[in-house]
């Protein structure tokens, strides 16, 4: 039913979204020590994904609260394995800063990535903002180019693997234990982004 109503959503507002005929590719869990924080799944039309496809989407369905702007920080640190310019990632750092809400458990964050463009949305809600084809070439290569720490997730997210709870999941710097009403699991607490001042100004 959620799905549906996503869909109706962007009828008016990108109708090549529409036209696809969205079917599962695969799904991988992603926890932070004991705590599961998001499930992310990945759709094409054809149910199977090679590199450079699109239409392509990719959905976080989350069972923790996750802070959008710690989001954000996390994926561009993550891009720095991709061997992107850091201008680039350091405007792209504003804009996910700028767009991305507070998460809440059983919200579903969609990234909808299509030839040209993509875009965001969170439950029915299309997020203002478009991003172009560089950044999800970039975005989808966190998941499943196996460069990142999210290396361990590709292979289930891909179909070429069975999605278990169990599973390994990113490699985390060493951390004091986490509480289970820590509202950013997916982020050490100690975490200090590179030149963030100069981000920020």
């Amino acid at each position: 039913m959620r799905f549906k109503r996503l869909l109706t959503a962007i009828l008016c507002l990108i109708p090549t979204a529409l036209l696809a005929d969205w079917q599962p590719v695969g799904k991988a869990d992603y926890n932070w020590g004991p705590f599961h924080v998001y499930t992310i799944s990945l759709y094409t039309e054809n149910g199977k994904y090679e590199e450079n496809q699109t239409p392509a989407m990719l959905s976080f369905d989350y069972a923790k609260p996750v802070e959008g702007k710690n989001f954000a920080i996390t994926l561009i640190k993550e891009m720095s394995a991709l061997s992107i310019d850091k201008a680039k990632t350091e405007k792209w750092l504003k804009e996910l800063q700028e767009i991305l809400p507070d998460c809440s458990p059983n919200d579903r964050l969609n990234y909808i990535i299509l030839e040209d463009k993509g875009y965001f949305v969170l439950n029915d809600q299309v997020l203002d903002h478009q991003f172009d084809p560089e950044f999800n070439h970039a975005f989808m290569d966190l998941w499943v180019s196996g460069k990142t720490t999210f290396a361990p997730l590709k292979d289930s997210l891909t179909g070429k693997g069975e999605n278990k709870a169990s599973e390994p999941t990113p490699k985390q710097p060493e951390v004091a234990p986490m509480q289970e009403d820590d509202a950013s699991p997916q982020l050490p607490p100690t975490y200090k982004l590179e030149n963030k001042d100069k981000v920020d100004a």
